[in-house]
């Protein structure tokens, strides 16, 4: 069975992730969810983690932690299993309380940190059952849910001492003081009243990374990319290393999709302003883990890196209400995926 992929580092963000078995209940009561988080909190301190944000849900978990030793999987086999032990023996159970091993994301702290920590802390109302309450409805639940990390960014009285608040809410404010806590409220809130549109999980690269292009590139230079042969097991991998190797190869796919001369699209001022924009990103996309972001604005034209970010920004925002502009992007996606495989 194909094992996923596993990057440790010091410094290392992870969204960590487990389910259980079957999609039963891990947790029976609220003793089992006072005792989950004592555990968290020992293995956590045992191990140099820092746990930024946690929710607790029926039959899963999350939580966004920082290691600041090369020690994710070490924290995360005595920490499930502290909590397995401690559950089958209350509960006078044998077996797998969980499905499979858990799922660990790499994230690019810059790009992802604080979308991450609004997607744990809106877990408790992205219910069906919760789906129709108006935002105040929803607003309150999760600010009198006792099973998140929630509660202590918007008040003090609420913290736990093993999470940091600090880093997320400087991302928001320019301290973790009330205004601080104030501003991240709204940021989360924020997140209801745009009906809890989550759209940075399409940004996931083999199913183990997720961060910009350059960090995508970075992550697979330094770990992936002089490993053994059997890391071909890996899930995931593939999905790193595939895609065309040279930007004529792009070219020669967009200029085939919009009908237009491959030429049109290295011209600054194309008039196919549409295509050129599709063509910067698909660069970027397939090409950062060879060449870096220099590199390519250099080959289209003399482009900073800055000009390329932006052009990304607007691209995914038009492309949200754009239909035949998603269209063209995700078919010429598929394309140089499977055509260079």
């Amino acid at each position: 069975m194909a094992r996923p992929i596993r990057i440790e580092y010091p410094g290392a963000w992870y969204h960590v992730t487990c389910r259980g078995n079957e999609k039963k209940e891990i947790f029976s009561d609220d003793h089992d969810r006072d005792k989950f988080l004592e555990i968290l909190s020992k293995s956590a301190t045992l191990y140099r983690i820092e746990v930024h944000a946690y929710v607790l849900m029926e039959n899963h978990f999350h939580l966004l932690l920082m290691t600041l030793e090369a020690n994710l999987n070490s924290f995360m086999q005595r920490f499930n299993t502290a909590y397995i032990v401690y559950y089958n023996r209350r509960h006078r159970r044998t077996g797998h309380l969980f499905q499979g091993r858990y799922k660990a994301i790499v994230v690019d702290s810059d790009s992802y940190l604080i979308e991450l920590s609004r997607y744990l802390h809106l877990n408790p109302v992205r219910t069906k059952s919760y789906s129709q309450l108006e935002i105040n409805e929803k607003k309150q639940i999760i600010r009198r849910y006792p099973w998140s990390s929630y509660r202590g960014y918007v008040s003090l009285k609420h913290r736990h001492s093993f999470v940091s608040h600090e880093k997320i809410c400087t991302m928001v404010g320019k301290a973790d003081d009330r205004n601080g806590r104030k501003r991240y409220e709204q940021f989360v809130v924020s997140g209801i009243r745009n009906d809890m549109n989550i759209t940075f999980w399409k940004d996931v690269k083999g199913q183990a990374v997720l961060g910009s292009n350059a960090f995508v590139d970075w992550i697979y230079e330094q770990f992936l990319s002089k490993t053994k042969d059997d890391t071909r097991e890996l899930t995931g991998l593939k999905e790193l290393e595939t895609g065309p190797g040279t930007i004529a190869q792009i070219a020669q796919q967009v200029s085939l999709e919009f009908e237009i001369s491959a030429q049109e699209l290295y011209q600054r001022r194309s008039a196919c302003r549409t295509a050129r924009s599709i063509f910067m990103e698909l660069c970027c996309f397939f090409l950062a883990r060879k060449m870096s972001l220099s590199q390519i604005g250099r080959t289209l034209g003399d482009v900073s890196v800055a000009a390329l970010t932006q052009n990304r920004k607007r691209l995914l925002a038009r492309m949200k209400d754009d239909f035949h502009l998603r269209h063209h992007f995700q078919k010429l996606t598929h394309t140089l995926t499977n055509s260079f495989s």
